[in-house]
């Protein structure tokens, strides 16, 4: 299962970008530009970005929450 690490203005930021990659991977017919744009889309339906992931970076606030929480499950 992949732990959500993006918050709202960052999937709102990819989503944005997937559009305009698949715009232009529709009008330049690029394999390259088409497979990003998937790849950000998938970023930003499941609120989860592997470089963040890597670096242990964490935007979403709801699980920020939970990690200062104690009584949080």
């Amino acid at each position: 299962m992949l732990k959500k690490n993006i918050g709202t203005p960052g999937r709102i930021l990819r989503l944005t970008i997937a559009i305009l990659l698949l715009a232009l991977a529709i009008w330049q017919k690029s394999w390259i530009a088409l497979a990003l744009s998937l790849f950000t889309l998938f970023e930003a339906f499941m609120s989860w970005c592997i470089i963040y992931q890597l670096i242990g970076k964490n935007e979403c606030p709801i699980e920020a929450n939970k990690k200062n929480n104690p009584l949080a499950k």
